[in-house]
């Protein structure tokens, strides 16, 4: 809606202990005020919208946003297994053999590389199909242009064992994995300039963004909470828009 906060006073107008600026009192007393009132009340009934569905859409609206921000930072901490050189490199294993003889060796953690390969391709599902069919405009965009990201590495990623899915998802070719020598997995999973180090930049990109979009919704707090508050009439009104 408009901007109606002029009607109510400027920046040097003295205001008491409740709020109210001189301009706020003197626009009462004209009916400066109830006109407003009218005026605001009857465009909030054109619309089919009331204080109480604003309230719901706001709440709505901070939960996804929170939600993707959460789902961002959780697939950061999944990447962050892979992008760490320490998983593709050689480890002490030890076995026991049929006659109870203990040996060990140097060897890969195939397991763990690909659990870890695993995790990252549920993250990126759960985060993508959030993110993509946001209601905020900036963090769908920021998705989709990560899908075309994802698109341009799909042979380098389909050569790592990544398959993708007509919806847009991904999953982990097992027997591929292990069938690849390790240095091609570490050079397309770990350090930031990795394949996966670019991806995990746009997610925490988009997340910051998401992060954003809930502050800036008018009267949502970071608790999933509603709070309608304002320093003056004009603001209050602003707020509710």
């Amino acid at each position: 809606m408009s901007d109606y906060s002029f009607l109510f006073g400027g920046t040097t107008n003295s205001t008491d202990s409740t709020g109210f600026s001189l301009n706020d009192y003197a626009s009462i007393k004209n009916g400066s005020y109830g006109k407003l009132m009218k005026a605001y009340y009857k465009e909030q009934k054109s619309d089919g919208k009331t204080a109480e569905d604003i309230k719901k859409e706001t709440q709505t609206k901070g939960t996804e946003y929170s939600e993707i921000a959460s789902l961002a930072d959780k697939f950061g901490k999944t990447a962050d297994k892979l992008l760490s050189s320490d998983l593709f490199e050689l480890k002490d294993v030890t076995r026991t053999d049929e006659n109870g003889v203990e040996n060990t060796t140097k060897e890969y953690d195939r397991d763990g590389i690909v659990s870890a390969l695993k995790d990252f391709a549920k993250g990126y599902n759960d985060f993508m199909k959030k993110a993509t069919n946001s209601t905020n405009k900036n963090v769908a965009r920021r998705a989709e242009n990560l899908v075309s990201q994802m698109n341009t590495y799909y042979k380098q990623l389909s050569a790592v064992g990544v398959k993708f899915s007509d919806d847009g998802t991904i999953s982990i070719d097992e027997d591929k994995v292990n069938k690849l020598d390790v240095s091609t997995l570490k050079r397309a999973f770990s350090g930031q300039d990795s394949m996966l180090g670019q991806i995990a930049s746009k997610v925490s990109q988009i997340g910051t963004a998401a992060t954003s979009a809930a502050k800036n919704l008018s009267g949502y707090t970071n608790k999933g909470s509603y709070a309608a508050t304002a320093t003056s009439v004009g603001s209050l009104i602003n707020g509710e828009a």
